[in-house]
């Protein structure tokens, strides 16, 4: 497929193995296709119609998928990376066995989503909303700030479990009524967090900065 008229021809079909580079899908209707093993470099996505869609073993390198609508949809293996995932819309997204590197979530609203087996890598995580989202064996780690730089990230009401988040910076971020349950929270900063009737079971808390946490 050289032309987007082409894969926006797919649209509620199945797009298995396609190599896409450098097209332009923006604004583009893709709502309830399943792509399997697809690759897509540098296409540009921003503000397409990608809800319900079903993705399984996909490989998105600088995609730009900003205000995507990816509402229902459910992604399983592969990997992104340097995308920028901003004001994505997620309501009711399904995220499992995939990996995140080096992209841009900053600021976006992923309440009520499901992530299950994600390594989140590096990248822009500052201000993201986890409001009431479920996340299972979550990996969050950025090697160059020496944990992941969750500020003011919005985690109200989520429920963690075996997350990764060693080192990770909750800087005045929102936990208010989180439950977090044998995640790993060594040598984590939280800062000025909001951590009022959060709750805390078997979590790994060794050289975690508690100042000024509201409990």
């Amino acid at each position: 497929m050289q032309s987007p008229d082409e894969v926006l021809a797919c649209r509620g079909g199945t797009l298995t193995g396609a190599r896409l580079e450098s097209l332009d899908l923006r604004n583009g209707d893709l709502r309830s296709t399943r792509f399997a093993g697809v690759s897509l470099r540098r296409v540009g996505l921003a503000e397409a119609d990608l809800s319900a869609t079903v993705w399984e073993g996909a490989e998105l390198v600088a995609c730009d998928l900003q205000g995507v609508d990816l509402r229902g949809s459910r992604l399983r293996g592969g990997r992104f990376e340097g995308c920028n995932l901003t004001r994505l819309r997620a309501g009711d997204l399904r995220w499992r066995q995939t990996q995140l590197v080096e992209c841009n979530l900053a600021g976006t609203d992923l309440s009520g989503t499901r992530w299950r087996d994600v390594d989140v890598q590096g990248g822009e995580v500052g201000y993201v909303a986890f409001e009431k989202a479920v996340l299972i064996r979550v990996r969050f780690a950025n090697p160059r700030l020496g944990g992941a730089p969750l500020m003011r990230a919005k985690l109200g009401g989520a429920f963690l479990i075996e997350c990764d988040l060693r080192a990770a910076n909750f800087y005045n971020a929102d936990l208010r009524g989180a439950v977090l349950i044998r995640c790993d929270l060594s040598d984590a900063l939280f800062d000025g967090a909001d951590l009022t009737g959060a709750v805390l079971l078997d979590c790994r808390t060794e050289r975690t900065d508690w100042a000024d946490a509201r409990r």
